[in-house]
């Protein structure tokens, strides 16, 4: 049983359908079980109110970093679980890739950013928030200084409109991969409309529907922690967390 295996059922973010019964997923495709990746934050309770604060955070874009910053620095302190499964991210995209070679790391809105701002901010990285809409938020760091775009302030904060990323390498941190139809239609065409492409790629899981493989083809190198193949429910099951009639 792995620490994460483990975080994801003491938070109660994998969720079991009946078995005559089958959850539908945001991609259009239908499965047997779900995950709320971003109960890893520490429990449901908790990652409910930071979705509110990225919400409200997202009104205002040149503050929206150091605000959900803020909160993710005081749950790294308070939140075993959340710490855990940041370091082991860390540790995963470090063994990975080369760290001198990425020069940002993105996260799409709005449950990536759950892992791509603390991620970070511990690899020392500057971040490139992603909207929706395609729209691309650059909070820079001192390396930052000459890389263009539209300069955006509200009181003591600020952020870079579609910056210039020309030769800039970009990790892409997602929460889980599935299809990967939010990084095909959203991610990598917003990080090329600002002259770059996403090279590398990470997420916490992947959902083995084929995501790793689309992303692979699209010149996407990911890295994951677990896969929740049959070698995952089988040490949930080794573990007593599942029945062999859930695991099967």
């Amino acid at each position: 049983m792995t620490q994460l295996i483990d975080a994801l059922f003491s938070t109660k973010a994998l969720e079991l359908a009946k078995p005559d019964q089958a959850f539908w997923y945001t991609s259009g495709s239908f499965g047997p079980f779900y995950i709320n990746t971003h109960y890893l934050y520490g429990s449901a309770a908790e990652a409910e109110g930071l979705l509110g604060d990225i919400e409200h955070g997202l009104k205002s874009m040149p503050s929206f970093y150091d605000r959900i910053l803020t909160k993710v620095r005081a749950q790294l302190a308070e939140s075993t679980i959340y710490k855990k499964t940041i370091d082991q991210a860390a540790e995963s995209i470090e063994a990975a890739f080369d760290l001198s070679r990425i020069d940002v790391i993105s996260g799409g809105e709005r449950r990536d950013f759950f892992f791509s701002i603390a991620l970070a901010d511990v690899l020392a990285k500057p971040h490139l928030s992603i909207r929706k809409d395609g729209t691309t938020y650059l909070h820079p760091n001192k390396n930052t200084a000459e890389w263009g775009g539209t300069l955006l302030e509200d009181s003591n904060s600020f952020c870079i409109a579609q910056a210039n990323l020309e030769n800039k390498k970009v990790l892409h941190v997602a929460d889980i991969v599935n299809l990967a139809s939010s990084w095909i239609d959203r991610w990598l065409p917003a990080v090329e409309k600002c002259g770059s492409r996403i090279n590398y790629g990470f997420a916490i899981l992947d959902r083995c529907q084929g995501g790793l493989d689309t992303l692979a083809e699209a010149g996407v190198d990911v890295c994951v922690i677990e896969r929740t193949d049959k070698d995952f429910f089988a040490a949930a099951l080794e573990a007593d967390m599942l029945t062999e009639e859930q695991a099967g």
